[in-house]
């Protein structure tokens, strides 16, 4: 018989041998945290099984994960990089690719994107800075489909509107009672100034030249904002604070009858509020002064930072970032929101809109809404506007890396802008000066910094 002493040591030991062999373990498994701002329930689902799936091809991997408010991101990425705690894979935006990349802060990711296909990508999609490639895009944000009401419009005899002019008279006429013609946003966010820059490219007119020099204070832009002005007339009350949310909140309580927004309208219409969705069609951006409507587009990329701000284990990022950008999983991210999601993959396209049938109320639906949510014909963002020009009706951008529209955007300067009209009630053209000279004093403030 064994001695109390002999099963006390077996016992220590075994107990050792265990949590050793878990210490072990533990430290052969590597984090990668994970941040974007996908915070609406299906795409948080979507996230979710996509990290568990990768997990369990993966158990040497542990994605931490943690979404925050589109409006929150930048706050947070900027604290994180000043602290050097930045998560590997993170949302980026557009405009922040040069800065963030030139100042070492970016993990290069030329390999994983030919291992998806470069050929793949839609034109001009893939984005380099010297080179190099530096975030892959994950769905791509059409920001100017005209929505509107149906029923409205046809008992009032009004043709879906195709310019500014037909578009405002069709606002006015619908705004009666407890209804209101149009909605924009007017808040001092991202929203609100990408909404202006449309708006201002429609009618002719940049931020910047060829020679990223400042042409904010143009006559594009006080069309621009003249505009704005004649339509929060006839819009609701509250659009001083309003982002990109209430573009779709406020439709959806149906007191709206036209938006001229993304189509995540349409897609959380269906599931909040099926009736009114049916009554809502879709049409393309009416045209500007110019004669043309040239659509705000925003890839949405993610990016892996470098160690240089805090991530450690980027080979990971790396795995896990191909793992949910391309094939089955993107196709499926797609779906989450369709047609809000334009997928950036060619093959992908294909596959979400065969597996689109069922969206939307079915019927033909899926397909004649999302023929106009995925037409980015003649669109620009932020990081591309500089020099672009207008060449027999065709948009032709100069191909230029902007230093400085990043920073200016961060600022909020053209929603500013914005409210100086709608809110303060100061005259176009002397916002347009204004904004022109603010965004001047930031450029000459980072040619200092560089130098």
């Amino acid at each position: 018989m064994k001695s109390c002493a002999h099963l006390f040591f077996r016992s220590f030991l075994t107990t050792a041998v265990l949590a050793w062999a878990g210490a072990s373990m533990a430290q052969g498994v590597k984090v990668v945290r994970f941040l974007h701002n996908e915070t609406d329930p299906p795409s948080m689902a979507f996230f979710k099984q996509a990290i568990a799936d990768f997990e369990k091809l993966n158990p040497n991997i542990k994605i931490e994960m943690e979404s925050v408010s589109t409006d929150g991101r930048l706050q947070k990425v900027t604290s994180s990089m000043n602290a050097k705690t930045m998560p590997e894979v993170f949302k980026i935006l557009a405009e922040e690719r040069l800065q963030f990349a030139r100042k070492g802060y970016l993990v290069p990711l030329d390999n994983m994107v030919a291992n998806i296909g470069l050929n793949d990508y839609l034109d001009g999609i893939i984005e380099r800075v010297d080179g190099k490639v530096y975030d892959v895009p994950y769905t791509i944000n059409n920001f100017s489909v005209l929505w509107y009401r149906d029923d409205l419009l046809k008992a009032a005899k009004i043709a879906p509107p195709k310019n500014w002019t037909e578009l405002k008279a069709a606002a006015q006429a619908l705004n009666k009672g407890d209804m209101n013609g149009f909605v924009l946003p007017a808040g001092q966010n991202r929203a609100t100034s990408l909404y202006l820059a449309s708006l201002i490219w429609s009618a002719g007119g940049t931020f910047f030249d060829k020679n990223l020099k400042v042409t904010f204070d143009s006559p594009a832009t006080v069309a621009a904002l003249t505009f704005m002005k004649d339509m929060a007339a006839v819009s609701p009350k509250g659009i001083a604070s309003y982002s990109y949310g209430d573009m779709v909140n406020v439709y959806l309580t149906g007191k709206v009858a036209l938006d001229l927004y993304a189509p995540r309208v349409i897609a959380t219409g269906y599931d909040t509020v099926p009736a009114l969705a049916s009554q809502t069609k879709a049409a393309l951006m009416p045209a500007g002064p110019s004669g043309q409507a040239v659509k705000f587009i925003s890839p949405n990329s993610f990016a892996i930072a470098s160690p240089a701000v805090g991530a450690k284990n980027t080979e990971e990022a790396q795995k896990f970032l191909q793992f949910i950008v391309s094939g089955e999983r993107l196709r499926d991210f797609s779906l989450t929101v369709f047609p809000h999601m334009i997928p950036p993959l060619k093959s992908v396209q294909t596959m979400v809109i065969n597996s689109a049938k069922d969206k939307l109320g079915g019927g033909t639906n899926p397909g004649v809404i999302g023929k106009v949510a995925f037409d980015i014909s003649n669109a620009m963002s932020f990081e591309d506007e500089a020099g672009a020009t207008w060449v027999n009706g065709k948009l032709v951008k100069a191909g230029l890396d902007n230093p400085f529209i990043g920073a200016i955007v961060a600022r909020h300067l053209p929603a500013q802008v914005v409210q100086r009209v709608l809110i303060n009630g100061e005259a176009p053209a002397a916002a347009a000066a204004w904004g022109a000279q603010e965004m001047q004093k930031v450029v000459d403030d980072l040619k200092r910094n560089i130098k």
